[in-house]
């Protein structure tokens, strides 16, 4: 086998409903939306933030992570979108395998998409599917919202046919004709809590985790080594928000701090700024946008009033959700009535 399969798999709860499926006709293909969450942060995520949305599969460039047992329900299609029944005369959730792309940031993309594609050949000849019909994109099944994986496979110039013919080639060259053994290797959750002389990936998540909340690492930022600098950021953190000081980043920590960088404010203390604003403006209408930003769970970083690199990520992987979106990081009229639609969603 060309790679192993991670499986680790989450608790059950609102990402994971313990649902049994019904026969999978399908997959469908996604890619994150966020650049840089690897397959492991993904997975933290739907552990401790514990949303109303999952899917089972995250793919980077070192795991094939699944999260969820590919024999359960995973909610990686919005339910009142009926694209999926008129294709396949099935919901998604229900009989598909969603499977999420991760790309960017420190992401080697190259090794994430082989795994990806190969992934997707092994769910073919594992359910026994057709190579032609059987896989959708996400922007298929939900066009007025979504544009992934194109929203990543484009930036990389692979568009959706190439993508299904390197499935194709990977399905001829692995599976064809072989016993395919099931690659399964245990997976690499890291058992909390975690303190100092830790290291590692998970480590470097709760970094940076710590800078966006505003508790900064000045001398050794998210290095991946927990430090007397960290023990000193989660110590700071634990007493401004009521908890036990201990220097430690246990599941009350993690899921305080998972709370703060995803609650969302009141809407009502975000006007947007009419008018255009683009990389290089500075004043209270970026403040403006990147408050509304972090609203609807676009995270900027910073509400410094700096249009700079990372706001211009944070309105580009917006833009990315809607097909009528140019995606081209500036804020306009057009990207102003979406944000206002969906500031007026979560109202």
């Amino acid at each position: 086998m060309k790679y192993n399969i991670t499986r680790d798999y989450i608790n059950t709860g609102e990402s994971r409903p313990g649902e049994a499926n019904g026969t999978i006709q399908f997959i469908v293909s996604h890619d994150t939306g966020n650049p840089g969450s690897t397959a492991y942060a993904n997975r933290n995520y739907f552990e401790n933030v514990n949303p109303a949305a999952s899917a089972h599969t995250f793919i980077d460039d070192r795991y094939i992570l699944e999260i969820i047992p590919l024999s359960e329900v995973a909610y990686h299609v919005r339910y009142d979108v009926p694209t999926d029944n008129r294709l396949y005369g099935a919901d998604a959730n229900r009989a598909a395998i969603g499977v999420e792309l991760c790309w960017g940031g420190n992401i080697n993309f190259n090794e994430a998409y082989d795994r990806y594609v190969w992934y997707h050949a092994y769910l073919v000849d594992k359910f026994n599917l057709d190579l032609t019909e059987d896989i959708v994109a996400h922007s298929t099944l939900d066009p007025s919202r979504r544009t992934d994986p194109e929203n990543a496979l484009n930036r990389y110039g692979i568009s959706w046919d190439d993508f299904l013919n390197d499935v194709t080639n990977a399905y001829s060259n692995y599976f064809v004709g072989e016993q395919v053994p099931e690659p399964v290797v245990n997976g690499a959750s890291v058992e909390l809590p975690v303190g100092v002389g830790d290291e590692g990936s998970f480590v470097r998540d709760i970094q940076n985790k710590l800078i966006r909340a505003g508790y900064g690492l000045p001398r050794y930022g998210a290095d991946g080594i927990f430090g007397d600098e960290t023990e000193s950021a989660v110590m700071r953190f634990q007493r401004a928000r009521g908890l036990r000081v201990d220097g430690l980043v246990g599941q009350q920590t993690l899921s305080a701090l998972n709370t703060m960088l995803t609650a969302p404010t009141p809407r009502q203390d975000f006007p947007l700024p009419d008018g255009i604003l683009q990389r290089g403006d500075e004043g209270s209408g970026v403040k403006q946008l990147q408050r509304a930003l972090k609203q609807i769970n676009f995270d900027p970083q910073y509400i410094d009033g700096i249009y700079g690199p990372l706001t211009e990520d944070a309105v580009r992987r917006f833009q990315s959700t809607y097909a009528a979106l140019d995606n081209d990081g500036i804020y306009g009229p057009n990207t102003r009535k979406y944000i206002r639609m969906e500031l007026e969603e979560q109202s």
